[in-house]
């Protein structure tokens, strides 16, 4: 298979360069003036979760808000952001205090007088590192989503004290991918995100929802999972050959803007072929609320199939494989072993496939037994008791550590 080749307009690239040269100097010449924190600056709370990305990265940290926003009161939490751009943004979408650390001796001051017991990171990002200095609260990965994708493991989780993930499914991704991984700080909490309750989209009474929700081509071909430059076209086409059926398209936001010609060719197909109802064409709002109402859903490698599989394991899933290597899809992603499996073989028989499950869906017990290796158990609904009893052991196994100390790092 061809690497695929991104274009690149200099002129774009020159524009960027200049602009950001320019707000350097802009701050030189007329430094900012900060605020100095106190210790109520933080408001007594005793999490912190921390998002050091610009807004093109704000759905990483966007979809633990309604998790943050029903901490319980022993677990009170805020959001610290580096860039002024994520901080507006951002209080826009919560009511939870958002704080603004724009230098490092700013964020440093705000953790020694906020006093965090928890320190939580939905990403990887390089800033990570600075506040992982911070010596007197635990420091909890989550991630962002859940997913087979090989972005989802990484060696910078042993930085971390503990590492919530979902599942067995998981652990064993780390350990299948990480050198000396410490399995004792892989925490299971199951899919918190997930259980809050959303209001599935409106169901046609008398029609079967198919969802494409394709991700999109990844920072690089190791981490390129999509369908849509090699499928996509054919997979709508097959999906709106079915009768009785709507189909509804849900792309990853990254799809919107991406720079890939044959997945920009694949997109506006589909958004020509959709433009009549009952189909629908979905590029904003909660991806949750259409898995919860999709009978059969067509997706990638991504945490679309995983979620889905996690809130509808009685819902059939199509996933696609790009790289049209059996063996190692269902190695890397085992809910390939329990759906229909795209690839260059099988991809002109999508439409009868369809047919057949919508008749028949002889995988449902396959993907029970699926669903429980990934979530190991845990239920739609109990995720977020789970996830929050592991934060408050965390935190009283780090307090005791910290007290069997005989050197720390001095407080303000």
């Amino acid at each position: 298979m061809a690497v695929r080749q991104r274009t690149r307009n200099p002129l774009s690239r020159l524009f960027r360069v200049l602009w950001r040269k320019g707000r350097t100097l802009k701050r030189l010449v007329f430094p900012p003036t900060y605020d100095p924190f106190t210790a109520e600056s933080a408001d007594g709370a005793q999490v912190a979760y921390f998002f050091a990305d610009s807004p093109s990265r704000i759905y990483q940290i966007a979809q633990w808000l309604p998790v943050i926003e029903k901490s319980p009161a022993h677990l009170k939490s805020v959001i610290i952001t580096r860039s002024m751009a994520t901080t507006e943004e951002l209080r826009k979408l919560t009511n939870v205090q958002v704080i603004h650390a724009r230098t490092f001796d700013l964020l440093m001051s705000l953790l020694e007088l906020s006093k965090f017991k928890a320190i939580i990171y939905v990403n990887n990002s390089y800033q990570n590192f600075q506040t992982l200095s911070y010596q007197s609260a635990v420091h909890i990965h989550v991630n962002h989503g859940e997913s087979d994708k090989i972005s989802m493991v990484s060696n910078q989780a042993k930085a971390y004290d503990r590492v919530f993930v979902a599942g067995p499914a998981a652990k064993d991704r780390y350990l299948k991918a990480v050198a000396w991984i410490d399995t004792n700080k892989l925490i299971t909490v199951g899919r918190p995100q997930l259980d809050l309750g959303q209001t599935p989209i409106s169901a046609h009474p008398k029609l079967k929802t198919i969802t494409y929700a394709p991700t999109w081509e990844g920072e690089d071909e190791a981490n390129n999972y999509t369908s849509m430059d090699l499928y996509g076209k054919k997979i709508i086409d097959a999906a709106l050959s079915q009768s009785n059926c709507r189909t509804i398209y849900k792309p990853h936001p990254r799809i919107l803007t991406s720079k890939d010609p044959e997945v920009v060719a694949a997109h506006k197909y589909i958004l020509s072929k959709l433009s009549k109802a009952p189909h629908q064409i979905l590029l904003e709002g909660d991806v949750i609320e259409v898995l919860l109402g999709t009978d059969i859903l067509i997706s990638d490698i991504s945490s679309v199939t995983l979620d889905y599989l996690y809130l509808k394991p009685n819902g059939a899933i199509f996933l696609s494989d790009r790289r049209t290597d059996f063996a190692s899809l269902e190695s890397e992603s085992p809910v390939a072993s329990a759906s229909t499996v795209i690839d260059m073989n099988s991809v002109d028989q999508v439409s009868a496939q369809l047919e057949k499950t919508l008749q028949k869906d002889e995988l449902a017990p396959k993907r029970a037994e699926v669903c429980r290796y990934y979530f190991g158990g845990i239920e739609a609904g109990e995720s977020s008791k789970t996830y929050f009893a592991a934060i408050l052991s965390s935190i009283s196994e780090h307090e005791t550590a910290l007290n069997e100390l005989i050197r720390t790092r001095r407080s303000i």
